[in-house]
């Protein structure tokens, strides 16, 4: 659905959102706040409940909260929703939510031209379900004029709204919400509570955003304050899932995270061949999990053979591999090809209790992964200095669509405040809170120092340059500064900075095009010390 919001600025929304890309959506127009309030202007569809709440301000969370659950509502249950908001009304956002979750027993009957089926809504409204044996033996007739009867029956333009046995439920206490599964790539769900006994959920994977929303609503500051109850899986294979009592702090809740992160995609097949493989190896650090989850292709995996008799036969006839004339079958002694096959193609292999697993490299490979690439869900600024790399920026000008000339550095001074503005308007949902650093996949050891990388401008003596911010926690040597600088210089070439490039700013003097990437010139990319001595050498960075 689509809404309408206000407050530095007008803005329309599609709900629902995901909590980092609706808190960025808040930005844009002026809301930085963890749990946004705003002034809901219009919501489009005109038989959308929140109509109620145009003019009102409104917690965002809940709102979004609200589309969630209207997603999973029939055509239906949105028009009895719909009905019963406007025959009763409802007075707040926590009334809404709790009405999605206390559906039973509101009806509305549109068409009375079948008195059965009219009883059998009814019914399916007051019960939820008819077993087969109870609806044989049910006369809807009977039940629709007794429902009728003893009910609360009101005639509206579009139908007949009937209340039978209907109870407002308070799943939603206005404070924490209640546990909902709002998407198919949630893996599993983390319950948390504080040391008031209240509870909230972590879907996993999540980011940080969510976590501070969890705090925010738990009230607390950090996540030692809390205790985890129970982890409710939905996707995982057992072997996969930690106890409760395992996540005892933020480090583990981020590496399980990370597990979840790299298995959102796997179907029950993928998932079944990732816990052969972890009980093959023995491997069960969150780490060595993600590990073989991102590296699974590696593995031959077969749960159709127990033993080298079966794999030989399984390899020879079944495998589409081998064209054997079928006179020679009964001479072949499958075991022992299975063997063969397996020392001369493998480095390791064998059988767990669901069949076969190989493979190509030695385990010990698997277990070098530290959780260096994991994005953290909790940050302590005062862990990190600042380290930046430079780059001079040109831009093309250009005047209704016409080019009116290069800028250069000293050009570009006066310009960035805007060019800076639209920098932070190119953030990208998930980015958080690493920058740059989310996409980076290269070496573990820079990953592990450099916690985030964000593209900001500087002017320093006189001169707009391009800067990569980096946050780290021990000094980089020079071999990881070389890793960052060859990582920039293709986000600048080929990332963010192609794309950015493409962005028009809006300046005094027209529209600007501004690039970072400075002609292919890898060693135009500067630390603040190399700035700083070819400024003094009078070297020519102008190109």
């Amino acid at each position: 659905m689509r809404i309408k919001v206000l407050s530095g600025g007008r803005k329309s929304i599609e709900l629902p959102l995901s909590d980092a890309e609706l808190n960025f959506q808040m930005k844009r127009i002026g809301i930085e706040e963890i749990v946004p309030v705003c002034r809901l202007v219009e919501a489009s569809e005109k038989d959308n409940p929140l109509c109620k709440f145009e003019g009102q301000t409104v917690k965002m969370d809940e709102v979004n909260f609200f589309a969630k659950r209207l997603d999973c509502l029939t055509e239906y249950e949105r028009k009895v929703l719909y009905s019963y908001v406007t025959d009763y009304g409802v007075g707040t956002m926590q009334d809404l939510i709790n009405l999605t979750f206390s559906m039973k027993g509101l009806s509305l009957i549109t068409d009375f031209s079948d008195a059965e089926q009219v009883g059998k809504r009814l019914y399916l409204d007051e019960f939820i379900a008819i077993p087969e044996e109870e609806k044989q033996q049910t006369n809807f007739i009977k039940f629709a004029e007794k429902t009728f009867k003893e009910s609360r029956v009101e005639v509206l333009p579009y139908g007949v709204f009937v209340e039978h046995g209907f109870e407002m439920q308070e799943v939603y206490n206005g404070k924490t919400f209640p546990e909902y599964f709002a998407s198919d790539e949630i893996v599993a769900a983390i319950e948390v509570q504080n040391q008031a006994g209240d509870t909230e959920y972590l879907y996993l994977p999540t980011d940080i955003c969510s976590m501070n929303k969890v705090k925010e609503r738990l009230q607390i500051m950090d996540f030692w304050e809390l205790e985890v109850t129970d982890i409710h899986n939905l996707r995982l294979p057992d072997i996969l899932v930690p106890m409760p009592e395992n996540i005892d702090c933020v480090e583990a809740l981020t590496l399980f995270n990370e597990t979840c992160q790299a298995v959102r995609h796997f179907d029950e097949v993928q998932m079944k061949q990732l816990a052969m493989v972890v009980e093959f190896t023995g491997f069960s650090s969150p780490t060595e999990v993600t590990s073989l989850a991102k590296l699974l292709g590696e593995f031959e995996v077969n749960p159709f053979v127990h033993n080298d008799e079966e794999y030989g036969k399984y390899m020879v006839e079944e495998s589409g591999l081998f064209d054997v004339d079928e006179l020679l079958l009964p001479h072949i002694n499958y075991a022992s090809f299975a063997a063969d096959k397996r020392q001369g193609t493998l480095v390791t292999s064998g059988y767990v209790e669901d069949g076969f697993v190989g493979a190509t490299r030695e385990l010990s490979e698997y277990q070098q992964y530290n959780g260096e690439f994991a994005d953290p869900l909790e940050i302590d600024e005062s862990c990190y200095e600042t380290f930046q790399l430079y780059s001079p920026l040109t831009a093309g000008l250009y005047e209704e669509g016409f080019e009116q000339g290069k800028l250069y550095r000293s050009d570009l001074t006066p310009y960035a405040k805007e060019i800076a503005e639209t920098i932070e308007k190119e953030y990208c949902v998930g980015e958080e809170p690493r920058g740059l650093m989310h996409y980076f996949d290269r070496s573990p050891a820079v990953a592990a120092k450099v916690m985030s990388a964000q593209p900001k401008v500087e002017i320093v003596d006189g001169e707009l340059y391009g800067v990569l911010e980096c946050k780290i926690s021990e000094p980089l040597t020079e071999n990881d500064i070389e890793v960052l600088k060859e990582y920039w210089t293709g986000q600048m070439s080929d990332g963010w900075g192609e794309g950015f490039e493409q962005r028009p700013i809006d300046v005094e003097d027209g529209e600007i095009y501004v690039s970072f990437w400075n002609n292919g010139n890898f060693r135009s990319v500067m630390t603040e010390e190399e700035l700083m001595g070819s400024q003094v050498q009078g070297m020519d960075m102008s190109c």
